[in-house]
């Protein structure tokens, strides 16, 4: 595979594997195979490259990517050859793609993702599956056309300046109900004493968004972390899911982000459900009510002035970083990867640092036991912890089948199979470097198979390199991996 981040996931339609790389590369291969079929290479502009590239989508005759130049692009998925290609955003200003599209009901949907030197914020378009043409623009912040109340909460910083809050991991799409799913990050600079905002909550930070797919209206969103001084991004792919909750059969949505927070939503409405901390400690939060789920902030780790430090848990880097969860229906169960680390931050200057802090020093989390890596089974109905699987190495994306298993590899290079029910570890095999990609499973003539991205190159390895270096596996070379599965897996 080409070299960079490896964070890729591939997908499996009728017997090929449409492959996406860095660089602007996506291959088709026989999913059996791994033969050749095509290969679409993109030319991008000098200086680009090497950057997160994550998915891809389907839909009808086409694939679609995002690209590394800010481009929106639809691909013959029989041929590989470009079918449109629409301009989304200015790559030279920091605006472009680390995550890719997902498409239905003749609709593409795409977040952008935005670096901290960005002078706007980020956000989310929806365009016509056949022309590529835009059919609206959905901002990450409260700006004009939203209420004067989510206006007011962020202070004195006028609309043009409130920057960044990415979309960097994919959304969801409830083709039912027509209602497109997107988490937000953070705002820049991070520390409120920087941004000018005061205290406020500066929406729609680090919330879940529920979007009118036609028009990209908001139906109704959830803020998970208000007044986020310290880069604590709730990207999330979410679950959608009918879960029985109380004795009735509701409509779920399932969130999970940096701090270690499992939230359940109402998908139709919003309403809390249940949270959940999944991590061995935090000190962002002071409380979160578990009935309303209205959170009261640790007001005594707000930075007050620059030059100072202070430990955060979980760290920048989660809690729940780009790892995927899973969920079973057979088992009613939620699978969630998250890390038990923290992070010092010092407060800086932005022309010091754009992002108003440092935070390179990670350190152990208080409770974890020196254990960085956490899978935790969480019941979907009530938010109970069923079990919990811990190790040094961090975790990343999760896959579960219908045999019962669940597959997870880790920073280490280890990927590894465990009982669904138990947590216990059934299968481990190392690979030729950490397991950062996305697993997938797939089925072709009658076989079914595992894949997944290997080679690191994320910012999620910074655990393992300061607090176990001799875990630490080099990033080396890309590849993906396939496995066969048995007959009753």
């Amino acid at each position: 595979m080409e070299t960079g981040p490896q964070e890729q996931e591939p997908i499996v339609y009728r017997g090929v594997m449409y492959l996406p790389h860095t660089n602007g590369v996506v291959q088709a291969l026989d999913a059996r195979t791994g033969t050749l079929i095509w290969e679409y290479r993109r030319k991008l502009p000098e200086g680009l490259g090497n950057d997160t590239t994550r998915n891809i989508a389907i839909y009808q005759d086409k694939i679609f990517i995002t690209t590394e130049d800010g481009f929106l692009a639809a691909l013959d998925v029989r041929t590989g050859s470009l079918v449109w290609e629409t301009k989304v955003s200015d790559h030279t200003q920091r605006i472009n793609f680390s995550a890719g599209p997902i498409a239905g009901d003749g609709r593409v949907f795409a977040g952008v993702s935005c670096g901290v030197e960005a002078p706007s914020s980020c956000f989310l378009s929806a365009h016509d599956a056949a022309t590529g043409r835009q059919l609206w623009k959905r901002e990450s912040v409260a700006g004009p056309g939203d209420p004067a109340a989510h206006n007011a909460t962020w202070g004195s910083v006028p609309h043009e300046k409130r920057r960044k809050s990415s979309f960097w991991l994919t959304g969801s799409y409830d083709s039912a109900s027509k209602v497109v799913y997107w988490t937000t990050a953070s705002a820049a600079p991070y520390p409120e004493i920087l941004k000018g905002s005061g205290s406020g909550s500066v929406l729609y930070t680090n919330s879940i968004l529920a979007l009118d797919a036609a028009t990209g209206a908001i139906k109704w969103f959830f803020q998970m972390q208000p007044r986020d001084n310290f880069d604590m991004d709730h990207q999330d792919n979410p679950i959608l899911a009918d879960v029985n909750i109380g004795g009735a059969r509701r409509k779920v949505v399932y969130v999970l982000g940096k701090p270690g927070i499992l939230w359940a939503f109402d998908r139709e409405t919003g309403a809390h459900l249940w949270n959940r901390q999944l991590v061995a400690s935090q000190n962002i939060y002071k409380s979160i009510d578990p009935k309303t789920g209205a959170i009261t902030m640790n007001e005594e780790i707000i930075p007050k002035q620059v030059g100072t430090s202070q430990l955060v848990c979980p760290g920048m880097r989660g809690g729940k970083l780009f790892q995927t969860k899973a969920y079973n229906p057979r088992t009613n169960i939620l699978y969630n990867p998250v890390s038990n680390a923290c992070t010092i931050f010092e407060v800086v200057r932005p022309e010091t640092n754009a992002s108003g802090v440092n935070y390179d020093r990670i350190v152990h989390m208080e409770g974890s036991g020196g254990k960085v890596g956490r899978l935790s089974a969480v019941s979907a109905s009530t938010g109970e912890i069923l079990w919990n699987y811990d190790q040094r190495a961090g975790i990343g994306s999760v896959l579960i089948t219908a045999g019962g298993l669940v597959f997870a590899g880790d920073l280490h290079r280890y990927f590894r199979a465990l009982d669904a029910e138990t947590g216990k570890v059934l299968w481990e095999i190392p690979l030729s470097g950490p397991v950062t990609g996305y697993p997938i499973s797939y089925g072709v003539d009658g076989k079914q198979y595992v894949a997944v991205a290997v080679g690191g190159g994320t910012t999620g390895q910074r655990h393992i390199g300061q607090l176990y270096p001799e875990l630490k596996a080099s990033g080396g070379s890309n590849v993906l991996m396939v496995f066969e599965l048995g007959p009753d897996r």
